[in-house]
C-alpha cells in the first residue's frame, strides 16, 4: 500500500480536511446521497442502462434519515490518480460494526473525477449527517497498461455520468 498523501504518491485529493488523513488510508466524507431504483438495469457490451436513483435530501440539520436499502454516495472529494498507481474505498469500522457497508469499483490508474460507491443498510434504518467520515481511500502502486477511459470520470456530474 502507498498512502495517497505520502511524499512517494503521484495521486492526489482534493478537499482533505485536518484529521482525514489516517496511518494508512484517507477518510472520506459523504456529501449526497441518491437512492437507487429498482428499474431493471440493463448492461451489456453496446449499452448500460442504470436503474435510476432518487436524490435524498437532508433535514435542516443537515441529516438524512434513510430506511434499509441501498444508496448511492457521493463524496466530498474528488481524486485524481497518477500513473502507476490504483486503489479501492473501503468502509470505515464502525459502519461495519453497525451492518452497513460501502462498495466500490478500482480506481484505476488515470481516473480523474469525483469519488462515490454504494451504501448497504443492512440492519435496520439509519440518521447520517452530511460531512460524516463513512470510507477510506486506500492506495498502491500498480503495473499500468493504459490509462483510464471508461464512462464515469472525466468532472462529469451525478446525472452525466448516468446518462449513458
Amino acid at each position: 500500500m502507498k498512502h495517497i498523501l505520502g511524499p512517494n504518491s503521484t495521486s492526489s485529493l482534493s478537499n482533505v480536511r485536518e484529521g482525514d488523513s489516517q496511518p494508512n488510508a484517507v477518510d472520506l466524507r459523504v456529501d449526497k446521497i441518491f437512492r437507487i431504483e429498482s428499474n431493471l438495469f440493463t448492461i451489456n457490451e453496446d449499452e448500460k442502462i442504470h436503474r435510476g436513483s432518487t436524490e435524498m435530501i437532508p433535514n435542516v440539520n443537515g441529516n438524512w434519515f434513510l430506511p434499509v436499502g441501498h444508496y448511492e454516495v457521493i463524496m466530498e472529494n474528488n481524486i485524481e490518480v497518477g500513473d502507476g498507481e490504483a486503489g479501492f474505498v473501503i468502509t470505515r469500522s464502525t459502519l461495519n460494526r453497525a451492518g452497513i457497508f460501502l462498495t466500490s469499483g478500482l480506481y484505476d490508474s488515470g481516473y480523474s473525477g469525483c469519488m462515490a460507491g454504494v451504501m448497504h443498510i443492512n440492519v435496520g434504518d439509519m440518521k447520517i449527517r452530511r460531512g460524516t467520515r463513512i470510507g477510506q481511500y486506500i492506495s498502491f502502486d500498480a503495473e499500468m497498461l493504459s490509462s483510464y477511459d471508461g464512462d464515469y470520470g472525466h468532472g462529469k456530474s451525478h446525472d452525466e455520468r448516468y446518462a449513458s
